[in-house]
């Protein structure tokens, strides 16, 4: 939006707020109608005189202070837009900005000070841009059918009228198995649909396990070790359906006639496999009956005057697409559901709402766990409400935090979807609870029990029935957490801006400069006495992977190695990346923790009052070194070995010819002579040596902010 586009339409808002119509106001002006309407849609600028003429004549506080606003000149940070609740923050940080650089770029600043002033600037701009940015997903994660697209679907109100009592959902929904992506739903122009889809690569991989899966297809088996050796693994369900959807390939039940006759079941796509015997020529003969070429459409969107209501025409294209049973769409990597409404109702934050891909086997998964990195997201982890906390939100928990993760207390909940009845059925000393209210305090007991081995019981929790409570408590529930996410923003940001400010204050002070160089020197003597880490790694950068293959069912470990380690649910490399931030963490988090004790000593004793704000930001520099230090092993991690793994052939063939009994087992035992004999400790050396390499940098961060005693 133009800067003129915005003063209209904020102009347009003061006017309403003030009760006046556009023709009371254009005549208290002395203006055309027309003149004054072309102002608030933005097509007519104003010059300074104008733009108080019109504020006047709104006459209200507001409107004054709208002058004020857009008087400020911004020069060290992005400006914020009209109307946003956070500008006199931001403005608050511009100017203590601005005065820091001035201070900074002046020739004879006091060395003592130099540094800590870039520092400042630094860390004013980073904050601010999180401040800044309005965007914010919710990414709801959980167990196939566990009913997060239901629970979507009722927050947003997209339901159809149902003949059995609940409505049904816009986002096709049922037992699992269903949605064949993520769905992203978000504000937008109208009703519309758009999709990513698959790479032709993605595609040809679905297309090949698809015909594997028709050419030999897996027995059932009384274990996995039996199953691992009785055929290939399949495909997902949702995948088999759009595929047999695209090609026409239908399977059809077994039918009774009235004559007692009964037509056999069948199936065109096994009638065509037993045509093609050869998993490459089937593939070839099933990737030129998708048509590809005709599938090139990337959006859809609602037209009124298709007759149909924009819900209906929702449900019905976005049930096509996830079907593939629409002729324009290839198979989706992602889907947006586009909807004209704010989500969650607030316009004040762009939300986006994520359906992920239902966890149907294991929780470690790279397009699940990035969301916990990402400082604009809150995770719903959702659960049943029988096993809340479910094994896999445990999962998740616990792989965050051996990640080096900070911010699970404000970017992480639970949500515990019960069914009708399970509240009341929740006991306390052998006694039925009287409510459901009373039922969902007992289980949120439990659930807090069992993350208190995770030093996570502080996690909030909610509880939600689609089928009978108000969709508006667990609304209100997600825009009070995404609400505290904003305010670990501010207060971060606040936190800066007085530190700065501080620093401004003592600048001149000759008794303050004293009072820093006693604190620094106690936060010198722990670095000095913590400049050095272990050189070697108690941890193996492969073990994440090793204790993931063993916990996966068969059929993920041969869908992975059948693309030599890239199988989203079982990624090689996400899986060493964990490794290396496990060790990273590891080593680093302690040394952290030890630090903020010192820097507490000194927050603690008002004789330093004057070096508090040196202390704190000696803590948020380590802190913010910590988290390069992670991001730079899971880079090392993803990256040390993926060329000569994937391009190490006969691995891959050596684990390809496994079946039979103890398939994972022998399938790890590949994985660990690579990873130990084959390259010995190559992974967890570069691991170590970039941690040490780092954790110096972040050392010498610190130390060039502490004056000399």
């Amino acid at each position: 939006m133009s800067r003129d586009a915005a003063i209209g339409k904020h102009l347009a808002m003061l006017r309403e707020q003030a009760q006046l119509k556009q023709n009371e106001l254009a005549k208290k002006l002395e203006w055309s109608a027309a003149v004054l309407s072309r102002v608030e849609a933005g097509d007519r600028p104003l010059t300074d005189d104008e733009l108080d003429i019109i504020l006047k004549g709104i006459g209200t506080p507001e409107a004054a202070r709208l002058k004020e606003i857009l008087g400020r000149q911004w020069q060290r940070l992005p400006e914020p837009a009209l109307g946003d609740a956070d500008a006199d923050l931001l403005w608050e940080a511009e100017e203590v900005a601005e005065e820091i650089h001035a201070l900074a770029e002046q020739p004879d600043v006091k060395q003592l000070f130099e540094r800590r002033l870039v520092r400042y600037e630094e860390e004013l701009r980073l904050a601010a841009q999180r401040v800044l940015n309005k965007r914010y997903s919710v990414a709801f994660m959980g167990t196939i059918g566990v009913g997060k697209s239901t629970g979507i679907c009722r927050i947003e109100q997209l339901e159809l009228p149902s003949a059995k009592g609940m409505p049904n959902a816009v986002l096709e929904t049922g037992a699992g198995g269903i949605t064949i992506c993520d769905v992203h739903v978000r504000k937008g122009p109208g009703y519309g649909l758009i999709i990513e889809p698959c790479t032709e690569d993605e595609i040809r991989h679905h297309v090949m396990d698809f015909a594997n899966s028709l050419l030999n297809p897996a027995k059932a088996g009384d274990n996995d070790e039996e199953e691992a050796g009785s055929g290939s693994p399949g495909i997902s369900r949702e995948i088999d359906r759009a595929l047999r959807s695209m090609t026409g390939l239908r399977r059809r039940r077994s039918e009774r006639k009235p004559d007692g006759t009964v037509i056999p079941a069948s199936d065109d796509a096994r009638v065509l496999a037993a045509d093609h015997p050869d998993a490459k020529a089937l593939s070839v003969e099933i990737l030129a009956r998708m048509e590809l070429h005709k599938r090139d459409r990337r959006d859809l969107w609602h037209d009124a005057s298709t007759g149909k209501p924009p819900l209906v025409w929702l449900q019905e294209n976005f049930e096509k697409i996830n079907n593939g049973r629409h002729p324009e769409f290839t198979v989706p990597k992602r889907i947006e559901v586009v909807v004209p409404n704010a989500i969650l109702g607030d316009d004040t934050v762009t939300v986006t709402l994520i359906d992920s891909r239902g966890i149907d086997d294991l929780a470690a998964r790279a397009d699940l766990e990035q969301h916990f990195d990402d400082p604009h997201t809150l995770v719903m982890l959702c659960t049943l409400f029988a096993q809340a906390p479910s094994t896999e939100v445990r999962q998740l928990l616990t792989r965050a935090k051996e990640a080096g993760v900070r911010t699970l207390a404000t970017q992480a909940a639970v949500l515990a979807l019960p069914r009708t009845g399970e509240a009341l059925a929740v006991k306390f000393e052998g006694e039925l609870a009287q409510t459901e209210e009373e039922g969902y305090e007992l289980k949120a007991d439990e659930v807090r029990l069992k993350l208190h081995a995770l030093n996570l019981d502080h996690l909030p929790i909610a509880f939600f029935n689609s089928a009978t409570d108000e969709p508006a408590t667990l609304r209100a529930f997600i825009a009070e957490r995404i609400e505290a996410l904003r305010n670990s923003h501010r207060v971060a940001l606040r936190e800066i801006i007085a530190g700065a400010r501080d620093l401004l204050a003592n600048y001149e002070k000759a008794q303050a400069e004293e009072t820093l160089r006693t604190a620094a020197k106690r936060l010198t003597i722990w670095l000095k006495d913590n400049a050095e880490l272990p050189r070697s790694a108690s941890r193996r950068v492969h073990d994440s992977l090793l204790s993931t293959t063993q916990a996966a069912h068969w059929k993920t470990v041969y869908a992975t190695i059948s693309r030599r380690g890239g199988w989203p649910n079982l990624d090689y490399a996400h899986q060493l990346s964990h490794g290396a931030r496990r060790i990273a963490t590891h080593v680093v988090e302690n040394k952290i923790e030890g630090f903020k004790t010192i820097a507490t000593s000194v927050l603690r004793d008002d004789d330093l009052a004057d070096a508090h704000d040196l202390a704190r930001q000696a803590v948020r520099t380590l802190e913010a070194g910590f988290d390069e230090i992670i991001r730079n092993a899971q880079l090392v991690g993803e990256s040390i070995y993926a060329d000569d793994l994937r391009e190490d052939l006969e691995f891959w063939r050596a684990c390809s010819a496994i079946a039979g009994r103890g398939y994972k087992d022998r399938v790890n035992e590949k994985n660990q002579h690579w990873f130990e004999d084959e390259h010995h400790g190559e992974a967890e050396t570069r691991v170590m040596e970039l941690v040490a390499q780092k954790w110096s940098e972040a050392v010498a961060s610190v130390r060039a902010l502490l004056p000399e005693g």
